[in-house]
């Protein structure tokens, strides 16, 4: 099994709501994470499919961002999966190729909202990282002092 550099991000046992990022690609995940950090908040990232079952059961994400790029990871059936785990509290927002009309239509069909083209996402991470977590309460977020390390 590969792990990525980012299978294995340690976080406070009372760290609260957190973002997951389901994506392989290495510089788009920087960018996510870099952005959430400048937000205050924490996203975290799953290259598996266990690993992001593992994460969403244990930290219960207030939103988990989909890369339709990563394949298998996020495939119709993993993705029912991982919302089922997850609950319906949990927002799924998908983002893939333009040019990919499948893989976005399969995300939507599966109970992704929203769902847009990557240019898209790039250009809204930082509205969509201050929406979801402000829906979810200020708890977890890094700017909170018991959260500081």
């Amino acid at each position: 099994m590969d792990l990525s550099p980012f299978d294995a991000v340690p976080v406070p046992a009372d760290a609260g709501p957190t973002g997951i990022l389901l994506s392989r690609d290495l510089i788009f995940t920087s960018k996510v994470i870099g952005t959430a950090r400048e937000l205050g908040h924490r996203v975290l990232v799953a290259g598996t499919s266990s690993l992001a079952l593992a994460m969403i059961e244990q930290w219960r994400p207030c939103v988990v961002f989909v890369d339709l790029a990563a394949g298998d990871l996020v495939g119709p059936e993993a993705l029912v999966g991982y919302q089922g785990l997850a609950g319906p509290a949990t927002a799924f927002v998908a983002f893939g190729s333009h040019v990919d009309t499948e893989a976005l239509a399969a995300a939507r069909a599966v109970g992704c909202d929203p769902v847009m083209p990557r240019s898209k996402f790039s250009a809204d991470l930082p509205e969509l990282i201050r929406r979801y977590f402000q829906s979810a309460g200020s708890r977890g977020s890094l700017k909170d002092p018991k959260h500081q390390s």
